[in-house]
């Protein structure tokens, strides 16, 4: 509340004009997440070269898909720590960094040891880049754009993993080295606006008072109308927590909440590492070209990237129910594209749909978990809800690896993923009661955050 000597942050950036400025802040971010998307699909793309240079059978690229997803797992848990106690910009700088250095090793490795323990720093620093582009998104952001450019910045993702297929296409198999250095140039790229353009969170800044003269400076970029007198005091008109327990993620209606997050980001997860990292040696085995399946599996990114466009305003205008609806699609969409004699002008349609449905859900549940805690624990809360989403992203590739192994059919491959699509159904669905009381929800712009 507003007072004669307070300054109330959190009014303020709820109710901010978008200006030159914010929109600087969300390109940066947004670049930033290109790293994470072209990281999602670069592996599955390099493999047919990876198995070919290291003389391995196609099962065991299993641990080298799931290695960055457990260095994820670790960066995730870490850096949602170090974003809410250090800031939300020094975790993102750390993270760029680590990407870009471990990329390039990656580019350069020579032996399937070095590839596997590489990729597992990869993904630290991956893990540390969402929740902490989640937290500055929704600290920085007016409430009635919020949910939507949150979940643009992330299309950053989808956007990014379009880039591995274009660029592997255009390769031969010889030159997989070649996806990863771009894979370590793209953070290097993004590195210097981070560390010198973008600000610190003023919620997050308003949580401790040596911090007044930074909000001062960014506040007159962000909100020059408003009159600063001398003296004032900045406040947050959310609760801060003095000292972080995992206790926080369960108080009060959080206690429902969190656990349906976590449900449904392994679920959604699952899926997606499950489809994405096997992709293009299912496409192969179908009979496509090395360049027919980049471009195939390009698909699946574009169509996540048409999903994260439509689902940011849904989300803001409907609700988090939206989310259940992409679930269900997913769900029909899976059981079609395995099935026999499918012409590739169908296979097509079926792999921009799984991608508009799967990554376009993930979108969504990233935007959300962005959301939905107050701003002291937003990002270990967000990096929590990731961390333990990767318990599925780590699953999948595993899972997919056991079944090719067995000889599973094409059919029966896809067929899978329907039971975590329906699991995450109800999870979104049971969110979206206890966050709103009502079955069908109500838009991310008229909903608060949990206390």
């Amino acid at each position: 509340m507003d007072t004669e000597n307070s300054f109330n942050i959190g009014t303020v950036v709820d109710n901010l004009p978008v200006r030159r400025f914010t929109m600087l802040i969300f390109f940066i971010c947004f670049a930033a997440m290109l790293s994470d998307g072209y990281d999602l699909g670069v592996v599955g793309l390099a493999a047919p070269g990876i198995v070919t240079s290291f003389h391995m059978v196609r099962s065991a690229m299993a641990p080298v898909f799931s290695a960055a997803l457990l260095g994820m797992l670790v960066g995730a848990l870490t850096s949602g720590l170090y974003g809410d106690r250090f800031g939300r910009k020094r975790g993102i700088v750390i993270a760029c960094f680590i990407i870009s250095v471990a990329s390039f090793g990656c580019g350069m490795a020579n032996d399937f040891t070095s590839l596997l323990w590489l990729r597992f720093a990869a993904g630290i620093g991956l893990g540390g880049l969402l929740p902490n582009v989640t937290a500055m998104m929704a600290e920085f952001l007016p409430k009635k754009i919020r949910a939507a450019f949150t979940t643009y910045a992330f299309m950053g993702i989808t956007f990014g993993g379009i880039l591995p297929g274009v660029i592997s296409a255009r390769l031969v198999g010889g030159e997989w080295h070649k996806l990863f250095f771009v894979g370590g140039l793209i953070p290097l790229l993004v590195l210097p606006f981070v560390y010198f353009l973008l600000p610190e969170s003023l919620k997050f800044l308003s949580l401790d008072r040596k911090n007044d003269a930074q909000i001062r400076k960014w506040l007159g970029k962000l909100a020059p109308e408003h009159f600063i007198p001398a003296g004032v005091t900045f406040i947050l008109n959310e609760t801060k927590a003095e000292k972080f327990t995992i206790k926080f993620l369960f108080a009060e209606k959080l206690k429902f909440v969190t656990p349906f997050l976590w449900l449904v980001f392994i679920s959604i997860m699952l899926v997606n590492f499950f489809i994405n990292s096997w992709l293009t040696i299912v496409l192969r085995d179908i009979g496509f070209t090395p360049a027919q399946a980049a471009e195939t599996v390009s698909l699946y990114y574009v169509g996540g990237v048409t999903g994260g466009l439509l689902i940011g305003p849904a989300l803001d205008i409907i609700g988090p129910v939206v989310l259940a609806l992409y679930a269900v699609i997913g769900c029909v969409i899976t059981t079609l594209i395995g099935v026999p004699d499918t012409s590739p002008a169908m296979i097509h349609f079926l792999v921009f749909m799984i991608g508009f449905s799967v990554l376009g859900a993930q979108v969504g549940m990233s935007s959300m978990a962005g959301i939905l805690y107050p701003t002291a624990i937003r990002s270990r809360g967000a990096g929590f809800a990731h961390s333990i989403g990767r318990i599925g992203a780590i699953g999948g590739p595993l899972l997919a690896g056991q079944l090719i192994a067995m000889h599973a059919s094409v059919f029966v491959l896809f067929l899978v993923p329907v039971i975590p699509l329906s699991i995450a159904t109800i999870g979104f669905a049971a969110i979206t009661f206890l966050w709103t009381g009502k079955a069908l929800g109500v838009g991310f712009a008229r909903l608060r955050v949990i206390q």
